[in-house]
């Protein structure tokens, strides 16, 4: 049985001025530890990158992800990709997990995921054979906990470092990475109908990967992201743009920003708040990320071994000695189109990782919070939020 951890307060104050009767105010996310994912024999997981988290049935899924088990990738260790799934249970106010061992139909990562009504979808991803074009819905019943993965239709495209989200049970699949080159995908696959069938929408206004995807009220909201150039050296995005879901559009928003400077922004979690607001709570501001990009871009085009070796040495102690990722929490406000910083997390920044809600808790879990290193860690953050009536 695994009992909280520590807890961890830190008090938001964050005032929203409505253009409608109420205003909604966030006052505090209390963030605790409430589990540390297990290995089959009992011992603390090292954690994985890119793994689905998901919530169905008040029970929380995590599935698959990659991890580094003997060695850092600089030190020629070979990614390990998972199949295994772990379920979290609240019982008496503690959180212990499942028993029930069960696995994904092939390991997987860094594929998109999002908690419907009618089940967790997951699609594309990656595994050692590549891109994956595969999409899956996972169900269980309670309190039996009996796992059935179905499989959905196939993608267009193999794609990984994709985003998902839902309106309702349609969900939407948004960019990702393609074998040399990022995409601008955009489809949606109706879960009500009998046959459903991924169709394409509007493209999105530019190729990317790594980006928050976000739907809140009937819009999707797409937050920074990254995108493959032929130099090997990314464009990172600072963006945010908004598809309406009920005129077909794209819309083209405020840049991400502390309210002092605009952020690039990739790999990042967040989860809908109230109904007009997006809680930001990790992401990767890409500055390490660049450098590291421009070592390899470099050492490919070197000519000399001495030079290659000594770009090579420069390069792995940027990841030796990272500091971890961006830990500042932002908030979107949709309706007033703003950004606002709400201060630090108390723990590491987990990117490459998904938030999820549980209740109106947001729960993230797993991720990377150093360049090749995992997290095990389960936290959970209880949003407080008021809403009271608009002064006149």
């Amino acid at each position: 049985m695994n009992k909280y951890l520590f807890s961890l307060s830190i008090p938001f104050m964050l005032m929203i001025t409505d253009v409608s009767a109420q205003e909604t105010v966030i006052e505090r996310v209390q963030w605790y530890t409430a589990a540390k994912l297990q290995n089959a024999d009992g011992s603390t997981s090292l954690g994985f990158a890119g793994a689905v988290n998901a919530v169905f049935n008040d029970v929380l899924l995590i599935a698959g992800g990659a991890n580094f088990p003997d060695k850092m990738p600089w030190e020629g260790g070979k990614k390990y990709y998972s199949d295994k799934i772990q379920m979290l249970l609240k019982q008496n106010g503690h959180f212990v997990w499942s028993t029930k061992t069960s696995k994904l139909p092939e390991p997987v990562a860094y594929c998109g995921n999002t908690s419907t009504d009618l089940g967790v979808v997951y699609a594309g991803g990656e595994g050692q054979n590549g891109l994956s074009d595969k999409a899956f819905i996972i169900t269980w019943d309670t309190p039996e906990l009996n796992i059935i993965v179905k499989k959905l239709p196939d993608l267009p495209i193999a794609v990984t470092n994709t985003g998902l989200t839902h309106i309702g049970n349609v969900v939407y699949l948004v960019g990702g990475d393609k074998e040399k080159s990022s995409s601008d995908a955009f489809y949606k696959l109706d879960l009500n109908v009998k046959d459903p069938i991924w169709q394409k929408l509007l493209s999105l206004p530019v190729p990317l990967a790594n980006a928050l995807i976000v739907a809140q009220a009937d819009k999707i909201f797409v937050i920074g992201g990254r995108t493959k150039t032929p130099s090997g050296i990314s464009d990172l995005h600072h963006t945010t743009y908004a598809y309406d879901s009920a005129v077909g559009i794209w819309q083209k928003l405020a840049d991400i920003s502390d309210g002092k400077q605009t952020i690039n922004f990739s790999a990042g979690a967040g989860i809908a708040v109230a109904n007009d607001l997006i809680l930001v709570t990790c992401g990767d501001n890409g500055e390490v990320f660049h450098k590291i990009e421009n070592y390899i871009s470099q050492i490919a085009t070197s000519q000399s071994q001495k030079e290659k070796d000594k770009l090579t040495l420069e390069k792995n102690k940027l990841s030796i000695h990272h500091k971890g990722f961006y830990k500042t929490q932002l908030v979107y406000n949709t309706t007033k189109n703003t950004w606002v910083k709400l201060g630090q997390l108390p723990f590491p920044a987990h990117v490459t990782t998904t938030a999820t809600k549980w209740g109106d808790d947001i729960v993230l879990s797993n991720g990377e919070i150093k360049p090749g290193v995992r997290t095990p860690s389960v936290m959970i953050g209880k949003i407080e939020t008021d809403q009271g009536s608009k002064k006149q």
